[in-house]
């Protein structure tokens, strides 16, 4: 296993801080695209890559070990709105980045970023919905929670619905009982690459606590169901992975599911921990009876599946394998922590805070990360950074860094609950995870920093203590992202000349679509040759209420799913975007 520096190394980092000059016009971070050749080297956006003790202007205090209680703060995990400005759009229509073989036409980018050469056609409203995915034969289903958040009782059904969108056609393919406690539900679907001969479909759900083994060890549920006709037979269901959860709080589920192209699933999970009670800032505490509020237990524990983005190769018995490249393997000289139970296998990338979203792209071979962020609207200096959501183009397994750091490796600082005294900053690339409630590995992998990140509040973004490393010009680009909370990632978009009718203009080939629930936008990412990115907004004067989920149809339309008025979901929506030009 790869030495790791002691946070206790005594280097004075004060001389290393850079300031980026021309803070005033800032509307996003993002860093060099993660996959690209030119892409960033993993160094962190603290000072502390040496493991230095962190004397750093602000409180004076000690280093304590973090050992630490709860600041009683209630915060709210909710998202927050903003103008929705669109940034750049600067692109020609193709990135250049991975290539392909298919002809396209020439690209119109002035017919393509007409909004009236658009159709949009409302095709379902439903209550709660979690997620969609679109069938080889271009059904759409769908997923819903099972019940509206908020809602009384902890049990309730989850309905995997589909669509026939030429037709409009519609119905239930399966009910399925849930635990609905809080974030609990229904999840994730997607179906398996060889579906249309074995008619497999994957589900993530939380199974209602009456149908558990063990109450006291309750767990979510990854499960294969065979698809017959429009129906899924609830008594194929075989249990492919378990996944621990406590009931006891709130937060933070996961639950998305994706196919590779070699037959891996990926499969996301929150971190599992309360957050309303650490000001919005790290959730840390380590006092006696405080496990769930402290996500070092569970994304940043490298025996946990919990915060992660988990890859297994399902096999036809039911089993699992795990495939070359994931985060913690023998081959990575981890053999005798997998064997001590200190390492996961499972984990492809841990340090994820509530990975709601992710999108996998065949051409390029990357998978595409949304991670929701936390609260804190400013940066404090015994805490740690104002709140950052990120989104990640992943292209290896790596630690994204939660609880310890956000965005350009931001850190944290340890903090003790009890007496509110806090210590050193957790330096990304020497990080130990002191936590109590840690049964994993002390020593972690190095954290490698966000490709795109924004704060809560951008004032609040700027305004950091002295001892923080800042990006410098030409080191991180800056285009334009309002400030938010809650980023989801769509699909990048691939034009084949097979598409029917409807198929979106090749000016997107290549483009990534991202979406905002809280600031109701879609937009998209352009990679730069350069390995920087561009945004553009999508069908700017569309209202969408909390999108949360998007797909490309058969024939190159595009599919979007909103979750209605946050955070209830009264009034979800499936709709059919189609390019009319």
């Amino acid at each position: 296993m790869p030495d790791q520096q002691s946070d206790e190394s005594t280097d004075s980092s004060n001389g290393r801080r850079r300031i980026f000059k021309g803070l005033g016009g800032i509307s996003a971070a993002v860093g060099l695209a993660g996959c690209s050749d030119s892409g960033g080297d993993g160094s962190d956006g603290s000072d502390g890559s040496d493991g230095s003790d962190g004397s750093d202007g602000s409180d004076g205090s000690d280093g304590s070990d973090g050992s630490d209680g709860s600041d009683g703060s209630d915060g709210s995990d909710g998202s927050d709105g903003s103008d929705g400005s669109d940034g750049s759009d600067g692109s020609d229509g193709s990135d250049g980045s991975d290539g392909g073989d298919n002809q396209t036409p020439e690209v119109d980018a002035d017919a393509a970023t007409n909004w009236d050469n658009y159709s949009v056609t409302e095709l379902a409203v439903d209550e709660a919905m979690m997620s969609l995915d679109v069938a080889p034969d271009g059904r759409v289903f769908y997923i819903t929670k099972g019940a509206l958040f908020g809602a009384e009782g902890n049990t309730g059904t989850s309905n995997i619905n589909y669509i026939y969108p030429d037709s409009g056609d519609m119905g239930t393919a399966l009910e399925l009982p849930v635990g609905t406690f809080e974030e609990d539900g229904g999840q994730g679907i997607t179906f398996d690459p060889n579906f249309e001969e074995n008619g497999w479909v994957y589900i993530f759900y939380v199974p209602p606590e009456g149908e558990l083994e063990d109450p006291d060890n309750p767990y979510m549920l990854v499960s294969r169901f065979t698809m017959e006709g429009d129906s899924i037979d609830p008594e194929s269901e075989t249990e492919i992975l378990r996944i621990p959860h406590q009931r006891e709080e709130c937060c933070h589920v996961g639950g998305y599911l994706e196919f590779d192209s070699d037959g891996n699933l990926f499969i996301t999970t929150g971190d599992d921990t309360n957050p309303f009670q650490s000001s919005g800032y790290a959730p840390l505490d380590g006092r006696d009876g405080r496990e769930h509020f402290d996500s070092r237990r569970t994304a940043g524990n490298t025996a946990d599946l919990r915060g992660s983005i988990l890859r297994i190769t399902p096999e036809d018995d039911g089993s699992y394998s795990i495939p070359d490249g994931n985060l913690f393997t023998e081959a990575n000289g981890y053999a005798d922590e997998i064997e001590q139970g200190l390492a996961a296998p499972e984990i492809y990338v841990m340090g994820c805070r509530n990975p709601y979203t992710i999108s996998f792209d065949e051409e390029s071979g990357n998978l595409f990360l949304a991670d929701y962020g936390p609260d804190a609207g400013s940066w404090d200096a015994s805490r740690g950074p104002v709140g950052i959501v990120e989104y990640r183009e992943i292209c290896e397994a790596h630690n994204a860094g939660w609880p310890f750091s956000r965005g350009y490796n931001y850190p944290y600082r340890r903090y003790d609950f009890e007496s509110e005294e806090s210590g050193q900053p957790y330096w990304p690339q020497n990080l130990t995870n002191d936590s109590p409630n840690n049964d994993g590995m002390t020593d972690l992998p190095p954290v490698k920093p966000a490709d795109v990140w924004y704060p809560r509040s951008w004032e609040g973004y700027v305004d950091a203590p002295d001892w923080v490393d800042m990006p410098t010009d030409g080191e991180r680009s800056w285009s334009e992202l309002p400030a938010g909370g809650a980023p989801m990632a769509g699909p990048r978009y691939r034009y084949d000349e097979s598409f029917g009718e409807g198929a979106l203009n090749p000016y997107f080939d290549g483009k990534q679509f991202i979406m905002e629930w809280g600031n109701n936008y879609i937009k998209c990412i352009t990679y730069t040759d350069e390995g920087g990115v561009e945004f553009e907004d999508f069908l700017p004067d569309e209202e969408f209420q909390s999108p949360n989920d998007m797909a490309v149809g058969a024939n190159g339309q595009l599919f979007l799913q909103t979750y209605g008025p946050p955070w209830a979901g009264e009034e979800g929506k499936i709709y059919m975007i189609e390019y009319e030009g």
